[in-house]
């Protein structure tokens, strides 16, 4: 009796062995020739420019700088109001590579917030929108930039 829980076993242990990870294969010690040294072939990587990542633009920006650009953006549209930039938000939209950056700001006791769409680096900046709304119209300007609709102004 006591064979039988040994074979139930037996399946287990295979497949977790078939589970164990392989053993890095260790670097075999070069041997050197007594010719002249030769520089190493350059490997692709290096001889290649490297290709822009839409997301290593977007890292390029801090929460900060966004909510810094559209401040300075959407400020002629009320020189007196007052920004709340600790409770700004900025979205990253992939689709479009964007920044979607929305603060809420307050003028003669009315809420509203700026919101922007911000492209491009730190150092150029490109802006496809850049306006003010009330908070529940900010849904609506991010799905119209999303899909394409909106015209530049809020």
């Amino acid at each position: 009796m006591r064979v039988r829980p040994a074979l139930v076993l037996l399946p287990m242990l295979v497949l977790l062995a078939a589970c164990a990870p392989e053993p890095a294969p260790s670097p075999s010690p070069s041997t050197s020739s007594t010719s002249a040294p030769t520089s190493p072939t350059p490997t692709p990587s290096e001889t290649s420019a490297p290709t822009p990542d839409p997301t290593e633009a977007a890292s390029e920006f801090s929460g900060p700088q966004l909510v810094n650009l559209c401040t300075e953006k959407t400020r002629s549209l009320a020189p007196d109001a007052t920004y709340y930039a600790d409770m700004a938000t900025t979205e990253w939209l992939a689709e479009k590579s964007l920044w979607f950056v929305v603060i809420p700001k307050t003028l003669d006791g009315q809420d509203s917030v700026a919101v922007c769409a911000i492209g491009g680096t730190p150092k150029a900046p490109t802006f496809e929108l850049e306006g003010e709304t009330l908070p529940s119209g900010v849904a609506d300007i991010r799905a119209e930039l999303l899909a394409g609709e909106h015209d530049g102004e809020s």
